[in-house]
Order: C-alpha cells, then sequence, then structure tokens
C-alpha cells in the first residue's frame, strides 16, 4: 500500500499532523536568523587610528568646547587621517607627526602643517565610530586595512559549514531517522552558537561559525522534511512553504533585535538561547511513518499510524494495519534504497540530478547576493533587512498560488529570469528610491524560487533517499552562499561584476529547468523507479478533474 493511500484514510492534515508542523516549525524557526546574522555581528564601522598620547587632549585650545566631546573627537579624528589627492583620507594610515607634538595636540594649531609630514601604518590601534553599533567583530579583533577581507571569509566559512552539514546531516536523517537528524542539528545549533557568543578571536569566531553553519541550516531542512512526509499531497505545498517562513519571520525579527541590540556578543546568546528551549518540545514530535516504512520498522508505523487516526478521529480497522508489510517480510534493503548513487546510474535521474543542483546552487547564491547588499541600496540597514524580510513572505504566499496554477516548472523558472533581470537593473540603476525597488523585486523573485525547489525536490526524489537528496542539494546550494561572499570582493576589479555574475546564473538556470518535470499532483515517490517514472505518464492531480501530462 502507498503511504499517500494510508494519508487518504487517517487524514491528509488532520489535527495531529497540525501539531508536528507547529512543532516542527518552533524548533526549525530561530536556527535561520544565524544565516543573515553577520550583516550586524560584522557591521561596518567607521575608523580611524589611534593616537594615544591624544586621549587628553584640550581641545579649547582651538577654540572647541571641551564639553562638547564628539565635536573634540571629531577634530582629533581629522588631525589623524592622512589626505592626499590621489585617495583621499587613508584611514589606514597616520601623519607621522615631529616629536614635540607628540603628547600635547594643544601645540598643533596650524592643520595644514601635517601636509608635509610623512605617513606611517596605524601603530597603536584603531578607534571605531561607536554611533550605530556598539561592538562588533570587526572593532573587537580589527578587522580593518589589511584584516578587513576576513569578515568575507569568516561569512563563507559559515556556508562551508551548511555545504559540509547538509550531506551529515543529510545521511544521519535518512540513515538513523528524521527525528534523530532533528534532535542532533537542534543541540548543534544551540552549543556552537553559545561558542560563537564568546569567541575571544577572529579564528576561534571562523571555527564556531563554520560548526553553527552546519547545524542551524539542516535544522530548517530535516524539518521540512519531516513535514512533508506525514502530510498528503493536497497539503504538501502548503506545510512546505509555510515552512520557508521561519525565514522571513527569522530575517524580520533579526532586523529589530538588532536594532535594540548594539553589541554582537549579546545579539548572538540572544538568537541562540531559545534553541535550548525548543529541545523540550522535541519528545513530542514522532518518527516519519514514511520513513519506518521504508526502513521495513513496519510495526513502529503502525503504532504512529493509529495514533494519527485517534487523533484525527478517524476508524481503521486492524485488517487495515495489516495490510502494511512486516518487518521480517521487508529483508534485506536494496541497493535503490541505501545508495544515492541509485540516481546518478539512472541516465533520466542522473540529468534530473545535476540540473536542480545546478538551480539550488544560484538560488542560494543570487539570494544572498540580494541579502547581503541590502545595505549598498541606499536605505537604512535595518529597515532594508526588515522590508527585505517582509517581501520574502508576500513571495512564499504568491507561491502557494503559482505552483498550484501553473506548476512548479513553469513557476520556478519564470521567478529566476525575473531575479535575473533585476539583478542587471540593479547595475545601472543609482542608488536611492528606484534601486531598492528593483533590489526588493530581485529579492521577491530569488525568494520565491525557493520555497519552491525545496517542495519541487521532495517530490522528485524517492522516501528511502529524500533526506540525501535534499541534503546533497543544499551542499551545491552553500557552495553558492559561501562563494557570495567572495564575489562581492571582484567588485575592485570592476564594480558592476558581482552583480553581472548574479544575473547570468540565475538566467541560465530559468532556461535549465524547463528541462525538468513536473511534479504537480504527483504522489511522493517510495522507489528510486517511482521517482524515475515521474513526468513519463499522465497521473490524476487529486484536487481537480483534470488529467496533466508531466
Amino acid at each position: 500500500m502507498h503511504f499517500d493511500d494510508i494519508l487518504h484514510h487517517v487524514g491528509e492534515f488532520g489535527p495531529y499532523q497540525k501539531i508536528i508542523f507547529l512543532l516542527a516549525l518552533l524548533c526549525s524557526f530561530f536556527a535561520p536568523l544565524n544565516v543573515v546574522s553577520q550583516v550586524f555581528l560584522a557591521g561596518n564601522v567607521d575608523h580611524w587610528c589611534d593616537v594615544a598620547s591624544w586621549k587628553d587632549c584640550d581641545c579649547s585650545v582651538h577654540s572647541l568646547n571641551t564639553s562638547e566631546v564628539t565635536w573634540c573627537d571629531e577634530f582629533k579624528k581629522n588631525l589623524s587621517i592622512p589626505w592626499t589627492d590621489q585617495q583621499g583620507f587613508d584611514q589606514c594610515y597616520k601623519y607621522d607627526l615631529p616629536q614635540e607634538w607628540i603628547g600635547n595636540c594643544s601645540t598643533v594649531v596650524d592643520t595644514e602643517a601635517f601636509n608635509v609630514s610623512g605617513r606611517i601604518p596605524c601603530d597603536e590601534g584603531w578607534v571605531y565610530d561607536r554611533t550605530q553599533y556598539k561592538t562588533t567583530i570587526t572593532s573587537d579583533f580589527d578587522l580593518v586595512c589589511d584584516k578587513k577581507k576576513l569578515p568575507n571569509i569568516a561569512q563563507a566559512m559559515f556556508f562551508a559549514g551548511i555545504l559540509i552539514g547538509s550531506v551529515l546531516y543529510g545521511t544521519i536523517a535518512d540513515k538513523l531517522g528524521r527525528r534523530v537528524g532533528l534532535f542532533t542539528t537542534t543541540v548543534s545549533t544551540a552549543i556552537s552558537g553559545i561558542l560563537v557568543s564568546v569567541s575571544p578571536s577572529i579564528v576561534m569566531y571562523m571555527i564556531m561559525r563554520f560548526f553553527l553553519g552546519a547545524s542551524s541550516y539542516n535544522t530548517l531542512l530535516t524539518a521540512f522534511v519531516l513535514v512533508s512526509e506525514i502530510v498528503g499531497p493536497s497539503k504538501r505545498v502548503f506545510t512546505g512553504i509555510n515552512i520557508e517562513y521561519s525565514f522571513a519571520f527569522g530575517i524580520m525579527l533579526l532586523s529589530v533585535l538588532a536594532y535594540f541590540i548594539r553589541t554582537w556578543r549579546i545579539l548572538q546568546l540572544v538568537i541562540t538561547l531559545p534553541g535550548f528551549l525548543t529541545l523540550l518540545l522535541l519528545p513530542f514530535i514522532p518518527e516519519s511513518p514514511r520513513w519506518l516504512l521504508s526502513k521495513g520498522r513496519t510495526k513502529e508505523a503502525q503504532r504512529i499510524i493509529s495514533k494519527t487516526a485517534r487523533f484525527n478521529k478517524v476508524n481503521i480497522s486492524k485488517d487495515f494495519l495489516e495490510e502494511l508489510p512486516m518487518d521480517e517480510e521487508k529483508g534485506e534493503e536494496s541497493p535503490e534504497r541505501s545508495s544515492f548513487s541509485e540516481l546518478l546510474r539512472i541516465p533520466s535521474m542522473r540529468n534530473r540530478t545535476l540540473n536542480i543542483m545546478y538551480n539550488w546552487f544560484v538560488q542560494s547564491f543570487v539570494y544572498y547576493g540580494f541579502t547581503l547588499s541590502t545595505g549598498d541600496l541606499g536605505v537604512n540597514i535595518y529597515i532594508g533587512l526588515f522590508i527585505s524580510g517582509a517581501v520574502e513572505g508576500i513571495a512564499y504566499a504568491v507561491d502557494m498560488y503559482l505552483i498550484e496554477k501553473i506548476g512548479r516548472r513553469l513557476s520556478l523558472s519564470g521567478l529566476l529570469f525575473l531575479a535575473g533581470i533585476s539583478c542587471f537593473l540593479v547595475i545601472v540603476i543609482p542608488a536611492g528610491v528606484a534601486r531598492i525597488i528593483v533590489g526588493m523585486i530581485g529579492k521577491f523573485s530569488v525568494s520565491a524560487t525557493f520555497a519552491i525547489v525545496f517542495v519541487y525536490t521532495a517530490e522528485l526524489y524517492p522516501t528511502p533517499l529524500r533526506g540525501t537528496a535534499v541534503g546533497i542539494c543544499s551542499f551545491t546550494s552553500k557552495t553558492g552562499g559561501m562563494l557570495c561572499p567572495l564575489v562581492f570582493l571582484l567588485s575592485a576589479i570592476w564594480i558592476p561584476l558581482p552583480m553581472t555574475l548574479f544575473a547570468s546564473a540565475s538566467i541560465l538556470a530559468a532556461l535549465l529547468t524547463l528541462l525538468l518535470p513536473e511534479t504537480r499532483g504527483c504522489p511522493l515517490p517510495e522507489t528510486v523507479m517511482e521517482a524515475d517514472q515521474v513526468g513519463r505518464k499522465r497521473i490524476q492531480v487529486p484536487t481537480t478533474d483534470e488529467n496533466i501530462d508531466v
């Protein structure tokens, strides 16, 4: 008996599945905050060379009221930053002042005299503007001048962690179960998040962010796979996309928290500690009965199916449960149940897999391109990120309409194309309202594709390999995320180059998507052969009276 047939009897989305859905959503809610948190943890702060002997400078000599500390600091800042006609202000150097000026800046009355002084690197550290951020990793670890690329590398390390974790935790979810996978990622996220907040150095910060990336994003992936397997075909889109709302609401919540919490260590703790509370929910989340059946653990699946029926107030007979294959009848797992290589052995599945992997790569590549460049659109970073999250939420709502009306394939292709065009327009439109609008259209489009590809991928792969498949796709996805902050460094070669790369990759993905089969209305495949047949036969869409060609 196909598991979707069982769900038709016990309820596709009854009270029991709704409870599990909400619990899984709560477990995954705070994890995505870590994905974009470095926008604030490594916020850009103005800096200039520290001249330690000037800290007690008497600014009144320069007709500045000593009570006006800001004005006095600004004056000393200007005196310490060299100016050249070629480079303008150079915040990585300071004037090589005569010895008689050191220790008593009150003797400096002719600022033009600084123009004849030489320049030397900052040898006493830096002073940081604390107007917007009290502390960031930039100010705590002096990530300026020759170390200014380290925040980008740290973010790349985070995505490298997601990349490795996607394969590791996807395999755990397929081998040991969705419930074990969810517990493992939740615990790992909470522990590594705390270690990030107490990092004494940038090296420690990078290492802990790597482990945080490996676990945090995969909390969402594992919850998504679990939920998609316990609901019927008619509710798969609803639950799959609503799980994605944790990203949208997470971004909005993060922008509000960061506005009120300007110290990066405290902010990291605030978005981490709720993870420990979600551990209290895990005992109430059952294993996926669909996964249990794929592993031959029929008796355990029967208990969960019976519990589901009781909660949903549906009567099922003992004979109904006995139609399920018993444990001893399953025998050894066939190769197709245990090896992802089966998906690459069959030509049609191999082409599909490579295509969808590139699709995930591009979406992450472009998504984080828009998200991490929010501050470059010409808007306050807090407002910009909040709007970005709101736009993402609207995109998910539109998704639920599009993919049921015109299908997964055309929706995904069209939105990728729109994202690519938006990237090109951001290049030519000057900073301001117009660029913000175009940037948000691009963010809307690529966010919508993210939600679609989650549902689409789950429908393309069989149950025994679904967690691994989503994990492998997430692996390639985070390769794009890992490269994204490094691509921004290419703006030193040509300012429009990063956005040009984002646009080109997105349009190519839009074209390749048209080669994928449509899955609207298909039951979740249980075996590799069933998955291979998707797109090769006509199926009955459960929610309508019409057949569609897939």
